[in-house]
């Protein structure tokens, strides 16, 4: 990935502006593009109106016609388990909309949460979402793309779950969307858990908070092994377009002077503590 394309701008960083109908997806692309000087998308499918082709397509021509590459496709009410069988079965429908109009959009990652409320998963809930997403990956695999959760609410903030779930599904796509700090635990037990998933992250979401320290916070991702984009995300709802700009200068900051021809001013993935492969 080339450094003009390693930074994005998730659009639920808007969703104060979508609700009171000052921004549309089209109107977010203009933004990233235009206002932030991105050639990134990174799309919450809460900006979507619709999975109709002929509308997906012109999305993509928006798209295409800004240079913008779709780094992320964010999927809700298509989490994999639901302890209500008939929603997890509209679930589903929705997970294999969205991953039709990953393809349509071009989109290089997938998130699709892993829907545990309980902070623990039974091995019923266990077993299903490995089948699931094992599936859904081997569809994404075909249209180039990466797959899997993010660590965002219920279970998929316990380490020992996300860890056994990495180890159980063997598709070589299955990615997480890393939210940092989205861990139960600690503060020094979330950081641990950050830097231990991040060679495992296909995509990342820095909140606010995050970006403030983002002297502390970068430079050891960078060592355990992270390479992907990195994407801001605000929750404010208020005042975004200048809070997205102070989160996206601040990473950049921290991040340009650290990279080189693609590769990291920082010590190899090996010196961090128990990133290894039989780590996972």
């Amino acid at each position: 990935m080339n450094q003009s394309c390693n930074f994005a701008v998730m659009s639920y960083s808007f969703h104060g502006l979508k609700n009171v109908g000052a921004m549309d997806i089209f109107g977010y692309l203009e933004t990233v593009r235009y206002r932030y000087g991105l050639q990134t998308a990174d799309i919450w499918n809460g900006f979507l109106t619709s999975y109709d082709d002929g509308y997906l397509q012109l999305i993509r021509q928006h798209l295409d016609e800004r240079g913008l590459e779709l780094v992320n496709l964010c999927c809700d009410m298509a989490h994999v388990w639901d302890n209500d069988p008939l929603v997890r079965a509209k679930n589903e429908e929705m997970a294999w909309k969205c991953i039709h109009a990953a393809e349509t959009l071009g989109a290089k990652t997938i998130r699709i949460d892993l829907g545990i409320r309980e902070e623990k998963a039974s091995n019923e809930q266990m077993n299903y979402v490995v089948e699931k997403y094992s599936e859904y990956c081997r569809a994404a695999a075909k249209i180039g793309a990466k797959l899997g959760p993010e660590n965002h609410w219920g279970a998929s903030w316990d380490y020992e779950t996300m860890t056994e779930l990495f180890m159980r599904i063997k598709e070589p796509n299955f990615g997480l969307l890393l939210h940092l700090g989205n861990w139960y635990g600690t503060d020094e037990e979330k950081d641990k858990y950050d830097r231990l998933f991040a060679p495992k992250a296909m995509h990342m979401h820095i909140n606010y908070e995050h970006c403030v320290d983002a002297d502390d916070v970068i430079p050891p991702l960078m060592q355990s092994g992270y390479t992907g984009c990195w994407s801001v995300e605000s929750h404010k709802s208020v005042n975004e377009y200048n809070n997205v700009a102070f989160q996206l200068a601040q990473v950049k900051r921290v991040v340009a002077p650290l990279q080189y021809d693609g590769k990291w001013k920082v010590a190899p993935p090996a010196v961090v503590e128990g990133n290894t492969e039989d780590s996972m």
